[in-house]
């Protein structure tokens, strides 16, 4: 039964449903995982929340747009500068914070009166933006507060803006996936269609799935501009507000990632008849099959080819270079979503990499099915994956290095394994590619982790301090002119320390017989060095 249990879950048996370990010549649809459910009581799931999913991954990208979280102020401060989403317009919406910042009393009260207040001060402190996005959050929702008579008092009153409503408290769903499709759904039912784009190209696309994660978007904008082709509006990666209310302008949906997007693209086919085409751009070799799509859709194929080649000439020598280094290397792949299937055959094709386990925070069960078709024998998946089980799987497949997000990411590095933070990370074209390969490079073969590995404390220490001690008696340190600091011989009272150079400064440890710690300070001062003995204040009170 290729199903597995782990050790650490034995007190929790269903956990069986949630854990794959791919076999020889199986029906993989008949062993996909469990997903896409609720947690199981008693595992400590790394999921994030449905209002995160809607405003972490969707709304909070936009440049433009005041997010306004309706709820406690820890709600807004969770999602908030967790993730590299740059801009072009100097980051706006990396900068700032919004919160009606919900105390208990209006828990007990009602927070609408204080989500207005909120909403006017808002657009007063930021009066060129005149665009707003409110959330609501599991405090607001519980209580029932009703957002969208208090938005519509504002916009009456202001006059010049625009609200969005977004209401998904924490609680909605099993993972932030819900978030996701809510913000999806809501924005096709209520905004797109209220805008008309200027057209300049008679190529258009919305890039659908994109959010800017280290200038992905720049990269793709730079060739989508080399084809010829507009962008009409980037969902959400450097998105505005106007230009997502302007989707149903384009003739073609990019769709990069299916998981936390797709709805939308499926809404606007129904609705406005334009059709969906899926890319991966996390890659080498997917980078040239995406261009070629969106080419060959356009009939403008020379013009993609030409795109491809100029980027294959420039970096393909340097993506060679680091698969030399990276073939054979074993790698953990324990994210969001999508970047399980994204990624697998990236790693693996261009680089050479052996992908050996995988973890899924809010995937469905079409993900997993997906990327184990695309997966290797004896690859373990996971579904919502606890500390336990990653510390199982990293002792059954010892990999070299783990891509992962910042919260496993530090119990990685207490293992001294390196890790490159997978769910900030994207690699998107073909530079990306190759950022993407120098940064496992550096992770891997950093020498600071096989340093950490080092115990130097007990019988090694004592060897170390002796050695330490023979070397100081032999220094000429003691050879240079020194001040004996229980002498009533003048010493200088008006040096200036901040003023001296670091190059004329040097401190080192010196152990005297009771292993209490001193230190020598070797300064300039005059021409002269000066040899000066700093005692600990414990020791000058004996």
């Amino acid at each position: 039964m290729p199903m597995k249990l782990f050790k650490c879950d034995e007190t929790i048996p269903e956990r069986e449903k949630h854990i794959y370990i791919k076999e020889k010549g199986e029906d993989t649809t008949q062993f996909l995982p469990s997903a896409h459910v609720e947690t199981i009581p008693g595992s400590l799931s790394e999921r994030g929340c449905s209002y995160c999913g809607a405003k972490l991954v969707i709304g909070g990208v936009l440049k433009d747009t005041i997010q306004l979280i309706h709820g406690p102020v820890g709600c807004a401060y969770d999602t908030w500068h967790t993730k590299r989403y740059p801009s072009d317009n100097g980051n706006f919406q990396l900068k700032y914070v919004w919160s009606s910042d919900m105390k208990e009393q209006h828990v007990v009260f009602g927070g609408e009166k204080l989500l207005k207040k909120a909403m006017l001060e808002a657009f007063a402190e930021f009066p060129d933006i005149k665009r707003m996005m409110v959330y609501t959050t599991c405090s607001t929702a519980l209580i029932g507060d009703d957002i969208k008579p208090v938005v519509k008092e504002v916009e009456k009153e202001l006059g010049d803006v625009d609200i969005f409503t977004v209401e998904c408290p924490g609680f909605a769903g099993v993972s932030q996936s819900k978030g996701h499709h809510v913000f999806n759904m809501g924005w096709m039912t209520d905004k797109v269609g209220t805008y008309e784009p200027e057209i300049t190209s008679p190529y258009t696309i919305n890039v659908i799935g994109d959010y800017n994660i280290q200038g992905d978007t720049f990269v793709l904008e730079k060739y989508m501009e080399k084809m010829g082709v507009q962008i009409i509006a980037h969902f959400t990666g450097n998105g505005t507000y106007d230009s997502l209310r302007g989707m149903h302008r384009a003739q073609l949906n990019v769709t990069n990632c299916a998981r936390s997007a797709g709805y939308i693209a499926n809404e606007l086919k129904k609705k406005y008849g334009i059709p969906r085409i899926d890319v991966d751009t996390w890659g080498f070799d997917y980078a040239k099959e995406g261009l070629r799509k969106i080419g060959a859709f356009f009939g403008i194929e020379d013009r993609a080819e030409a795109v491809i080649a100029e980027e294959v000439a420039k970096y393909e020598s340097k993506l060679a270079w680091y698969k030399e280094r990276l073939t054979g290397k074993k790698v953990c792949i324990w994210t969001g979503g999508p970047r399980l299937w994204h990624w697998t055959k990236a790693l693996e094709d261009d680089l050479g990499m052996k992908v050996v386990a995988m973890s899924s925070k809010f995937g469905h069960q079409e993900d997993f099915e997906k990327v184990i078709a695309r997966g290797e024998e004896g690859t373990i998946y996971i579904d919502d994956g606890n500390e336990l089980e990653f510390f199982e799987v990293l002792e059954m497949v010892k990999p070299d290095l783990v891509l992962t997000g910042p919260r496993v990411g530090a119990l990685v590095k207490k293992l001294h394994l390196p890790y490159v933070n997978g769910h900030g990370y994207h690699n998107m074209g073909f530079e990306g590619a190759v950022n993407m390969a120098r940064d496992m490079y550096n992770a891997i073969y950093s020498p600071l982790m096989k340093l950490a590995k080092d115990d130097i404390r007990g019988g090694q220490m004592k060897t170390i301090i002796a050695e330490e001690k023979r070397k100081l008696k032999e220094s000429k340190v003691q050879q240079s002119k020194s001040v004996d600091i229980t002498s009533t011989e003048a010493m200088p009272t008006a040096v200036n320390y901040a003023a001296v150079e670091s190059s004329d400064l040097d401190t080192q440890p010196l152990l005297i017989p009771d292993n209490q710690a001193l230190f020598l300070m070797r300064m300039k001062y005059n021409n002269q060095n000066l040899l000066i003995l700093h005692l600990p204040k414990r020791c000058l009170q004996r």
